[in-house]
Parts: structure tokens; sequence; C-alpha cells
């Protein structure tokens, strides 16, 4: 078990160092394809991060679940935890999608200011995001598990998921939406959150009021999460570990090819996590994990674990710290050589890393360096063995 927690730490590092790398680049108008999300159906490197990292909170949950049950621990106890982390994680969301709550942070914003701005903020606070899908996927996940204590009846639990989220995406229940749209203005998706949360509270980047958190969209999220817990719950048992290796082989390829063929009758895509998304990507995450476990395990090619194990022992830590440093970075301000008023972050890349590798190249060597930065922070952090966990 030992050998192969180390494969499963070495793929949560490596997805959160693509996290970070594909959500800081020097300059959001020049990046490599692959490092971008698909604009709408398909999938790209970059729609990997988020269902992996899911699928791998589904693996330590099954874990974690085994380790304290054999230990003792009260099923309410551990229901109660459930609760506790799922709604932690929630408000770290929050917190970061506010930060820093109208506070001002250069002189434009200080000769504007006035108190009741930070409280105005929470009139257009975006409601949903990255942490609240895994706080909610990690509490519809962690109490299906919880409370079946089957794995069929947790399987038809997760059916029910995959069937509340098929019915409202092709069922024509509201003239003009959903109907089996899987196109960006009228999914049922997005008349879901603007009914419940309102546009004010919806991400606004793809051009209307979209969320590609939304809440319909959750179910099938935290279908990919009790995924990685049935792994979790596989990787338990006294196989041989070849045997092991050759099955979860066949289990991924099977996956990704129906997912693949799934695609046919309903698109892949990222922001409406479609059930054909959820199965292609739980392929590509198992034989991910076969592949980490394959040289680790048996090559025993352990010279390049490290930086990845490092880099996934504190995920909230990197998550939270650089999205607050990202957000300061773009709120402070610099004046450039013609006097024009622009971001640190504006500064730095335009005038160290433009000249030194161009536009392209140079957004590219912001987001290295960037990687650089947390992993010798994350790396202080391990050395003293300071891992923040909720």
């Amino acid at each position: 078990m030992k050998e192969r927690m180390i494969s499963l730490d070495v793929f949560r590092g490596l997805t959160v160092g693509l996290m970070i790398l594909v959500n800081n680049p020097g300059s959001w108008s020049h990046i490599y394809g692959p490092l971008r999300h698909a604009r709408w159906h398909g999938w790209t490197p970059t729609d990997l991060v988020f269902p992996f990292f899911l699928f791998i909170v589904g693996v330590a949950m099954a874990l974690s679940f085994s380790k304290r049950i054999e230990a003792g621990a009260d099923l309410s106890d551990l229901k109660k935890k459930v609760w506790s982390r799922g709604f932690i994680i929630i408000a770290f969301g929050l917190f970061l999608n506010g930060f820093p709550f109208n506070i001002p942070l250069n002189a434009q914003m200080a000769a504007d200011f006035e108190f009741l701005d930070i409280f105005r903020r929470f009139q257009t606070i975006r409601l949903v995001g990255v942490l609240q899908r895994i706080g909610l996927a990690y509490l519809i996940g962690g109490l299906i598990v919880l409370y079946f204590r089957n794995n069929r009846d947790r399987i038809l639990a997760a059916g029910a998921l995959v069937l509340i989220y098929e019915f409202f995406m092709r069922v024509p229940l509201l003239d003009g939406w959903g109907a089996g749209s899987f196109a960006l203005e009228d999914n049922f998706i997005r008349y879901i959150d603007i009914l419940i949360l309102g546009e004010a509270h919806i991400y606004g980047g793809m051009g209307i009021p979209f969320d590609p958190e939304g809440l319909l969209s959750t179910l099938p999220a935290a279908v990919t999460l009790l995924s990685g817990f049935w792994l979790g719950e596989y990787l338990r048992r006294p196989i041989d570990h070849q045997e092991r290796l050759s099955n979860l082989s066949v289990i991924g390829i099977i996956l990704f090819i129906s997912g693949s063929l799934m695609s046919l009758v309903e698109p892949i895509n990222k922001q409406l996590w479609t059930v054909s998304y959820v199965v292609t990507m739980d392929g590509l995450a198992v034989m991910m994990i076969v592949v980490s476990s394959y040289l680790i395990d048996v090559k025993k090619m352990t010279f390049w674990t490290k930086p990845a194990i490092v880099f996934g022992s504190n995920p909230l830590v990197v998550f939270v710290g650089s999205g607050i440093i990202g957000r300061i970075m773009y709120m402070v301000k610099s004046t450039d050589a013609e006097g024009n008023i622009i971001s640190i972050k504006q500064a730095i890349y335009s005038g160290f890393f433009v000249p030194l590798a161009g536009e392209l190249n140079g957004s590219l060597l912001f987001a290295i360096t960037n990687i650089l930065l947390w992993l010798a922070i994350l790396w202080y952090l391990y050395s003293k063995k300071i891992f923040v966990k909720i």
C-alpha cells in the first residue's frame, strides 16, 4: 500500500502542477493551444486537470475512510467530518471569489473607497467556482459512500445522479431552454443557475452569463469523484500488483473508448461536465495512474518523483495562495516607460519575460517561473512537515 500511495501522491502532484501552469500565464492573450481549455465541445490537456483532481480526491476518500473505520471511527463522526470539510472548502472558494472584497489595493481604488464597498462586493460575488464544486462533489460523494454501505447501492445512487442530469438536459420542460441542447446559449444548466443564483452571481467570461461550475453539472462531477473512490477500493484489495495493473489498463482503455463513442450522442464538454466527458476522463485518469504506478512501483524510476510529491502535499495552500497572489498582482498598479498605468503582473511580464523570450514563450516562461516559486514554498512547508488539512 505504501508504494501505491507514492504513485497516487505523484499523480496528484502532477495534476496540481499542471493546474498552476494553466491558471497563471503571463498573458491570457498568448497561450499555447494545449494549455487552453477547449472553446466548447472537445477537450485539450488542460481539460484533464479538474476531473483528474476530483478523481484523486475520490481515491483519497476511499483510503482515508477505510483507515478511519479500521481504527474504530464511528460512522456518525465520519458524516460530520464530510459535512464540515465540504463546507470549509466551499467557504474558501467564496473567499477566493470575493477577494479582496473591494479593499483598495491601488491609488484609484483608494480614492473611490467607501467602507460599505466591502459589503457591496457581495452583490456581485460569483457564488460557484472550482473550490465550491470540489466541496459540493465531496459532500455528495462522501454522503453517498457513508449512507449506502454496499457498492451496488452506491452505483445505483451514482446512476441516479446521471439520470437526473440527463433528464433536465434533455426533457423540454421549458420553452426555449434545454430540450437536448448542449449549446452555450440555451442549455438547462445555464437556466438553473440564472434562476437560482441570478445573473449577477454567475461567471460572465464567455460573453453571456454562464458558469462552467454550475449547480446541475455538479451532479456528474460527483460521479467523477465516486469513480475515484471505487478505484481506491480496488487498490485496497490484496491482488498481485502486475495483475492489478493489467486489469486497470483494460478498464482505462474500455472507459476511454466508451466515452469517445458516447460523444456521438452527447458531446464531450468540460463546461457542461457531460456524461461522455465523465467516462472519457475516468478512462484517462485510470491509465495515468497505471503509468505512474508502472514507472514507480515496477521500474523503480523514482528520481523524478520528489517535486511531484511536494506539489501534491499542500494542494489547498497552492490553489488558494496562487489565486490570492494572482489577484494582488493584477490589482496593484505600476507605471510603464510611456507613463501608462499597468498592473504589476503586466509590468513583470512585458518588462522582463517578453524581452527575454517573446510574447508567447514569455507567457509560458512566466507560468513556469510561477510553478518554481510555488515549488520552493511548498518544499519548505514539506521539509518542516507543515501540511494544511481540513
